[in-house]
This record gives structure tokens, sequence and C-alpha cells, in this order.
């Protein structure tokens, strides 16, 4: 049977939906597909597997969608052998749209949970490692239902919630909830969103309330810190910046000098503390014999 024998028309009512759940809803696509549709008609079939008298649509929910949107009845499917194979072509396959990872995620929890492949098995036939087969799993089991479903919906992006809401979750469940809440309602950006993670690893139980509790006044009050800091450096010139960077590598020799004697025990140790105290004075000595040409300079005008 060749490829033209496994491409037909049929009505929606002969498919079986069963993986809709693993697609991430986009409006923007799908008006794009819609004016494809109209202009072009549908070109690329969806991909299917037969069942019975059903038709399971492993692919081309995007295409279903637009072409119901634009009143069809029908769409344009081709027959694939093997659900399980179909999965993994579906999730191999790099001639269209990039799959978010979340949608990643629920195709392989699919392979693992019904049709028994092992993690080993998974990362083998998409030629990834078990880390990056677990990693994505995580997508959709460590996330809360609610959270899960936003971005299912298209309202937070499978970036955040793979960088952010999942560590989140793991350390703490309501404020993943919480802030899940608040960025869909008034959204971060990217940089925004990485910057007030940050400051939430390192901060105290107290002020991970407070970021949680207004996320926005957060990133307001770190703009405005920013740009307090940057307009003194730009007032203190590079001579303010030379100053600061000075003092701090003094603070730095007084916290090796702390604790340089258990290290002075062992003569390896030794041998590369010498090498590298070395390299430290002579860049030291550099810098002082500047200093004097500068003072020399300076002493003639």
């Amino acid at each position: 049977m060749n490829t033209k024998d496994l491409i037909r028309k049929v009505d929606f009512h002969l498919l079986d939906l069963r993986y809709s759940h693993t697609m991430i809803k986009n409006k923007k696509a799908l008006l794009r597909m819609q004016n494809s549709i109209n202009m072009y008609g549908q070109i690329i079939p969806a991909l299917t597997v037969e069942e019975q008298d059903k038709f399971v649509l492993v692919d081309g929910y995007l295409r279903f969608a637009a072409l119901k949107a634009c009143g069809h009845d029908c769409i344009k499917i081709q027959l694939l052998e093997k659900e399980a194979d179909s999965l993994v072509t579906l999730l191999t396959k790099s001639d269209d749209r990039q799959m978010e990872a979340v949608e990643q995620a629920f195709l392989i929890q699919e392979l693992h949970n019904r049709f028994s492949y092992s993690f080993s098995e998974i990362a083998r036939r998409l030629g990834k490692d078990k880390g990056w087969v677990k990693r994505r799993l995580d997508l959709v089991e460590s996330l809360p239902e609610p959270v899960l479903g936003a971005v299912m919906q298209g309202k937070v992006s499978s970036w955040a919630a793979s960088r952010v809401l999942v560590p989140l979750s793991r350390a703490n469940e309501q404020d993943c909830l919480d802030l899940t809440r608040k960025i869909i309602a008034d959204p971060l950006s990217t940089r925004e969103l990485v910057c007030l993670f940050d400051h939430y690893k390192k901060s105290s139980k107290a002020v991970r309330g407070r970021i949680i509790a207004d996320p926005q006044l957060f990133i307001k009050t770190v703009n405005e810190q920013e740009q307090q800091k940057s307009g003194k450096q730009l007032n203190d010139g590079p001579e303010g910046k030379w100053f600061k960077d000075i003092n701090i590598v003094c603070h730095i020799l007084k916290r090796l000098k702390a604790s340089s004697t258990m290290i002075m025990l062992d003569n390896q140790c030794r041998s590369r503390c010498q090498l590298w105290l070395g390299n430290a004075e002579q860049l030291i000595t550099e810098l002082k014999e500047l200093a004097k040409g500068n003072s020399h300079d300076n002493a003639g005008m």
C-alpha cells in the first residue's frame, strides 16, 4: 500500500480526540492556520491511527480546530500503523512547529503509562538521555493541576512552567499557585520572572511572602534600585568603580588570610597557593607602578 492509499478525507465525528489534552491552546497560531485554510485549504494531512470504526487523531489538532472554525466538517488524514510508534514519530519530527516542552511531556507520559515504555526505551527511541525524559515528565507530574491547566490554555508559557513554576512548586506549592494567579492577571516578562525567582530563592520566608503577594510591586522596586545604582555609578565615574573594586579585593584578601591556616598544612595546597599568590603579587606590583606613574604625572602638571 503506497502513501496515497493511506490519505483520505473523513468526517469530524469519526475522529477520536484522545490526545487533545496534550496540545497547548494558542489563539494566534489558530488565527494564522484559519487564514491559511481560507486561502489555500488544508495542505498537510493530519496524522491518525485507525481503531475499530474511529480514527485516533495523533497530530493535527490545530488544523482540526481551524477547519472547524472555518465551517468545514471533514479533515484530510494520513493513516499510520501503530499508535505508540506514531507518538514517537511526533516527538522526533522536525519539519513542523517546535513542540513545547509540556506537550512533549504529555506524549512521553502516554508512552510510559499507556504503552509501558521504560524511561530507557523512551530515551533511546528519542535519541535523548533518561535525565531529559524525567525532566520532561516533571512538567506534568510536579505542577499543581490549576497551574498545568493554565499552561495548556496558553495563559502561562511552557518556559515559565519548566524554569520557575516546577522548582517553585517543589519548594512551596501554595506560592506556586499564588504566583501563577498573579502572572495570569498581570503578566511578567521572562527577564522579570527570572529576576523575581532569583530573589525569591535567596530571601527569608517573610520576604518571599511579600514577593509572591505583589510581584509587580517587587519588580518595580528592583528596577528603581537598579536605576539608583546605575545613576550612582555614573555619577562616581570610573574612579569610583576602581575604588569600589579595590575595596572588594582587600576584603577578599582578608577572608583568604583568615581561612589559610588549615589549607597551608597540606604541601600540595601550599605549592598551589604560592603559585597563585605569585600571580596576585605581580598584578599588585604592576598596579603600584601605575599609581607611581600617575603621581609623577600629576606632580608635573
